[in-house]
């Protein structure tokens, strides 16, 4: 099982200072500019574990989860982004939950400020 909280840049109520919140576990210029994101939680207590070697598979199915909504949101012509690289203990502080649940990723979605894809940086693959 997986538990999710969805942060928006509502002024009417609390969430507004939320999203202010988690925005300093990630302090990014683009990642503030988002006016809506999903913080993704595995469940350790009731995740799934394979018999053989007892692996537990809560981040798998909490992958699952978060492909799904970034499919649906990119087919609606919203963007989105994993982060993972998010401060976990400042996270932790602003937004206390109970033992058995482990944040996995944030994912900030909203309408891109540019419809066009930035070009990709690659190595080159000739070998001369």
């Amino acid at each position: 099982m997986l538990w999710m909280k969805i942060l928006m840049k509502e002024k009417i109520d609390s969430r507004f200072e939320e999203l202010k919140k988690l925005q300093k576990c990630y302090a990014r210029e683009w990642f503030t500019s988002a006016p809506a994101c999903f913080i993704f939680y595995r469940n350790k207590e009731e995740e799934w574990v394979r018999k053989y070697d007892q692996k537990p598979h809560g981040d798998i199915d909490v992958a699952i989860a978060i492909e799904h909504l970034c499919l649906a949101a990119t087919e609606r012509g919203l963007g989105t982004c994993w982060v993972c690289n998010y401060d976990p203990i400042l996270l932790e502080e602003n937004f206390p939950t109970p033992d058995n649940l482990e944040a996995v990723a944030l994912i900030p979605i909203g309408y891109p400020a540019s419809k066009e894809a930035p070009a990709k940086k690659r190595k080159s693959t000739s070998r001369s």
